[in-house]
């Protein structure tokens, strides 16, 4: 939940162009979409930590031999979050990288942030119809409730079950022209 005086100060730091190298968090995210009763909905998790949905992903980590990649990132997040493992499964596609600022709940204070967006294609080699093997990604993952999303649900920041969405969707997707 932001504070009265956050909502103003993030409008106005977007606007700005000025993201300090040194201190600028990097994380990546996985664009999972399918299209549900000819909506076009996005695969989101839970993440009980932040209490809200967001995407799968997560911060560069070069203890986890990241190495300052942004690919390695997602290869890694997709399997510690989903349980698959990338060999031959998918096909990941950077397709943007997007700067904001962004408060944070743990360090309470306004940071830059570098989000690296991968459009995901799962298991690319299969004669099987993409839209069944994209809902079927819903139930991959033991240790997360996974989600689809509507658009309508991503603006009101909120799922039809009245969980909260992250914030974070919503300026990313509107950054993709998705919204």
């Amino acid at each position: 939940m932001l504070l009265k005086w956050e909502n103003p100060l993030l409008s106005l730091l977007q606007k700005i162009s000025y993201f300090p190298e040194r201190s600028t968090e990097q994380a990546a995210f996985a664009l999972i979409t399918a299209e549900l009763e000819g909506e076009k909905c996005y695969l989101l998790q839970w993440n009980p930590k932040w209490q809200c949905y967001n995407f799968i992903g997560g911060k560069v980590e070069n203890g986890k031999k990241d190495n300052n990649n942004f690919a390695n990132t997602i290869r890694r997040e997709v399997k510690e979050e989903m349980g698959i493992e990338l060999e031959g499964l998918l096909v990941e596609r950077e397709i943007k990288q997007i700067q904001l600022w962004q408060f944070s709940k743990r360090e309470k204070k306004l940071k830059p942030y570098r989000f690296s967006v991968f459009e995901i294609c799962f298991f690319p080699d299969l004669p099987v119809e993409r839209q069944k093997i994209k809902r079927a990604l819903c139930w991959l993952s033991s240790k997360h409730d996974n989600i689809y999303v509507s658009q309508k649900e991503i603006l009101k920041l909120e799922t039809n079950a009245g969980k909260p969405i992250s914030k974070t969707v919503k300026l990313v997707l509107a950054d993709l022209n998705m919204l």
